[in-house]
């Protein structure tokens, strides 16, 4: 398969700028992962220690030129970044939620033995009628002990009448069962999603929603499950918001992260992060992951055609300065060969790449046609030994279409003269090295 061939071009340069693009995902996945981790109290040094390491590992993938290595794990670890800080902040709202329960648990504990003792006559200190309005658990504490001693009393002066007949004498502890010990479930529903809203942003409807809890806490049914419906739908639609807002800001810091891997100035598109709406944010990402794409496609194709060049330049082929923006202006080049002048090879297209052996014609009289087949068997050689070339760089060609020898008819170029070989190097890539 000597004639014409389509191949693909993959860069060394090209691979380094995806790997990049990947790490720095990585970089602000870690980022948000401390940061909000921190905030919540979730993460501890061991772990953000462990992250890190992980995290110089992959750096090291690109270092060993183990890019497919890389592109496989980045990805990987930035989803288990995301995922892990889910479920702390999910098991501290929780946590939270539980703590609010309790509290509440004990508040209302606290004003019914209030009330109890107020029943039973009891002399109340003034500090300690204090401290069970606020649900202090000592307060409570003893103010049980207290209420024990009248309920007592209450029924030694009851157990007379009672022993003659079936009733059950109460106690002390079927008093302290009739008081509830789990919270309505949708009061633990709207406690936990304050404490995730919480999580994510400010909760400037807090103090509202926590008055509403406590009114109805001592509603009566009716209006008690009007207010908590009511609250269930507003802290549900909260929730809902900040949970888009926080994926979008997400999603929007690592394409940023990218871009400015990429080399963009990514300041404007930083600016007013809290306050913009979230359709805004969303065009942002929208726009910088375009402006990233049309960048590596550009850089990419860039690259493929110096190192094709330079490649061929090894091969004795005349290259000059120039002829790799003269191939991305007008989308095809044909190079000559210095030991053979009346033959050459043709270049076209860009993610793909064309090539294909020319013969030229100076004034209507070229090569003798016979020659052609030498020539293309040539071309051969020459393809092998680019590929040898181009990988010494730690670049690769992919021959994906190539016709045999003699498939098609030899094309030929009509040109002016012999072109005379200036001497100009072929053009040199700059390697880019990561910091």
């Amino acid at each position: 398969m000597s004639g014409p061939k389509v191949v693909r071009i993959v860069t060394r340069e090209e691979l380094i700028d995806i790997c990049a693009g990947h790490l720095a995902r990585v970089d602000a996945a870690l980022e948000r992962w401390i940061r909000i981790g921190k905030r919540n109290d979730c993460i501890d040094e061991a772990a953000i220690a462990e992250a890190r390491k992980r995290r110089d590992v992959l750096a090291g993938l690109i270092g060993a030129d183990r890019f497919m290595d890389l592109q496989k794990q980045a990805p990987v670890e930035e989803d288990f970044l995301r995922r892990d800080l889910e479920l702390r902040l999910d098991g501290i709202a929780a946590q939270h939620a539980a703590a609010r329960s309790r509290e509440r648990r004990e508040r209302e504990a606290a004003s019914a033995i209030l009330a109890a003792l107020g029943k039973a006559g009891a002399s109340i200190d003034p500090q300690l009628e204090a401290d069970l309005k606020r649900g202090d658990a000592q307060a409570t504490s003893r103010a049980l002990m207290m209420l024990g001693g009248k309920v007592e009393t209450s029924i030694d002066a009851l157990l007379a009448s009672k022993l003659r007949g079936s009733e059950a004498v109460p106690t002390l502890a079927d008093w302290k069962r009739g008081i509830p010990e789990h919270s309505d479930p949708a009061i633990e529903r709207v406690e936990l999603r304050i404490a995730q809203i919480g999580q994510i942003s400010e909760v400037p409807h807090e103090d509202d929603w926590r008055a509403r809890l406590v009114e109805a806490t001592n509603a009566p049914a009716d209006l008690r499950n009007l207010i908590l419906d009511s609250l269930e739908v507003e802290t549900g639609r909260a929730l809902t918001a900040a949970r888009r807002r926080a994926e979008v800001l997400r999603v929007l810091e690592a394409i940023l992260a990218e871009a400015d891997a990429a080399g963009f100035d990514t300041a404007t598109w930083r600016t007013d992060f809290d306050t913009i709406k979230v359709e805004v944010l969303e065009a942002r990402s929208s726009a910088a992951s375009a402006a990233i794409e049309a960048h590596r496609v550009t850089g990419a194709a860039n690259a493929r055609r110096n190192a094709l060049l330079e490649a061929l330049g090894g091969l004795g082929y005349e290259v000059t300065e120039g002829m790799a923006t003269a191939w991305a202006s007008e989308g095809r080049l044909v190079l000559r060969s210095a030991a053979r002048p009346d033959y050459g090879v043709e270049v076209s297209g860009a993610e793909r790449i064309q090539m294909r052996p020319v013969a030229f014609d100076a004034g209507a009289v070229g090569p003798d046609p016979a020659r052609d087949i030498d020539a293309e068997t040539i071309w051969c050689g020459d393809v092998t030994r680019l590929q040898q070339n181009l990988a010494r760089h730690g670049d690769a060609l992919k021959i994906e279409k190539a016709l045999p020898v003699g498939a098609v008819p030899l094309k030929r170029v009509a040109t002016a003269g012999t072109a005379q070989n200036p001497g100009i190097k072929a053009p040199v890539r700059q390697e880019r090295t990561l910091r």
